[in-house]
């Protein structure tokens, strides 16, 4: 069986099979049906230790939306489930999607359609596949100050971590108490998430993509909640399964976080590869990082900080050493202090690579991100590279 093949069950919810159908699946190459039921019940039964990567369901000539869907998209969570139906309202469409279905194709199906709905969740299999060190990486962006530049840095960290990879990137924004990362980009918040904490029951990859708001070719946000009693009903288990399918679904994810020493700050902060925690250097800030350090080293998440200096410029008097004998550890990155940059990039409302790409600033990010893909195991691998067509469904 090759690597790139699919396997296939099809339950036919009419209690018929379809000759039609079981033809138009074994003309496609690299995909196998391994089992055919009329019975919907049995098939719920049966043992799924050798289960199949795929589930079709077609509910030819049913117009409703049977029970033991929702039995069968449960009972397999890591299953993707293809609905096939010829029910195209909104009331059907609404119910699937709460029966936890993410794939649906309109009867009569069309072959485009079909292969389309076949290569979407063969690339989701690859990913829940790939080995660990291949999984998405989560940089979180903080301070230990208000004002200390972290959603500036965040947002194009991720763009300019973009140039260096060939996959998709998220943008999460945890900033409290005023999530600005759509303010930096001019976007308004389609959903945020809360609105992915509040339906845990629904929560997958497909799903999460979908509240993502897509950001040119590669990224893709997930916005802050700007309502305080929303952020206040972030519990940690939500967060914890957020970030679990975040890394099945991009390469990197970088995390506008704030500065608030809660519980909900260290949540994130566990759940990150690399914690960028910026600071200035100042007297106050060297007091502050003081104090700070052994705290994160009673919550044993020391050794994932990395200190960048922003701003940094020679007039202030310190020095990195300073810092680093205050802090006992040493700094990571030094960001230039470009203030005309970046306020031209946040007043129109566009990243630095669109606004400043040549500015010291902007370069400086380019090199900080090549610094944490340099860091990660797989190095080589993940510089930009030419898309290829990796599948081919039709024969020729």
């Amino acid at each position: 069986m090759h690597s790139k093949d699919l396997t296939v069950s099809v339950v036919y919810g009419s209690g018929a099979q379809c000759p039609e159908l079981r033809q138009m699946l074994e003309n496609l190459p690299h995909l196998r049906v391994i089992e055919q039921s009329a019975d919907p019940q049995e098939f719920l039964s049966q043992d799924q230790d050798s289960a199949s990567d795929l589930v079709m369901v077609n509910l030819n000539g049913d117009h409703q939306v049977p029970e033991w869907l929702g039995r069968l998209t449960s009972s397999r969570p890591l299953t993707p489930v293809l609905l096939c139906s010829h029910a195209q309202s909104p009331e059907f469409l609404i119910k699937a999607i709460q029966a936890g279905i993410r794939e649906y194709l309109p009867l009569p199906m069309s072959q485009a359609d079909l292969e389309a709905a076949l290569a979407r969740i063969w690339v989701v299999k690859q990913r829940l596949q790939a080995p660990q060190h291949l999984r998405g990486r989560v940089v979180v962006v903080t301070g230990h100050k208000g004002g200390a530049g972290a959603t500036s840095v965040a947002v194009n960290l991720a763009l300019a971590l973009g140039e260096q990879c060939s996959q998709r990137l998220a943008l999460v924004d945890l900033g409290r108490p005023f999530p600005d990362v759509g303010n930096f980009l001019d976007v308004e918040p389609n959903y945020t998430i809360f609105d992915l904490s509040q339906n845990l029951q629904d929560l997958d990859q497909t799903y999460i993509q979908r509240i993502m708001q897509p950001y040119g070719d590669k990224l893709a946000i997930l916005h802050g909640s700007a309502d305080f009693k929303e952020q206040d009903c972030l519990d940690l288990e939500s967060l914890e399964k957020i970030f679990k399918i975040l890394r099945s679904a991009y390469r990197w994810v970088v995390v506008d976080l704030s500065h608030w020493l809660d519980s909900l700050f260290f949540q994130v902060v566990k759940e990150a590869d690399t914690v960028l925690l910026l600071t200035e250097l100042t007297i106050p800030d060297l007091r502050n990082l003081k104090r700070l350090f052994p705290i994160l080293q009673e919550w044993s998440v020391k050794e994932k900080v990395k200190l960048v200096v922003n701003r940094s410029h020679k007039a202030n008097g310190l020095q990195l050493r300073d810092l680093e004998q205050a802090a006992q550890q040493p700094v990571f990155y030094s960001l230039t202090s470009d203030y005309p940059a970046l306020i031209k990039a946040v007043n129109q409302g566009t990243p630095l690579k669109e606004a400043a790409p040549r500015s010291k600033i902007y370069q400086d990010l380019q090199q900080l991100a090549r610094m944490l893909v340099a860091e990660t195991p797989e190095a080589g691998a993940e510089v930009e590279q030419a898309p290829r067509k990796f599948w081919n469904f039709s024969r020729r």
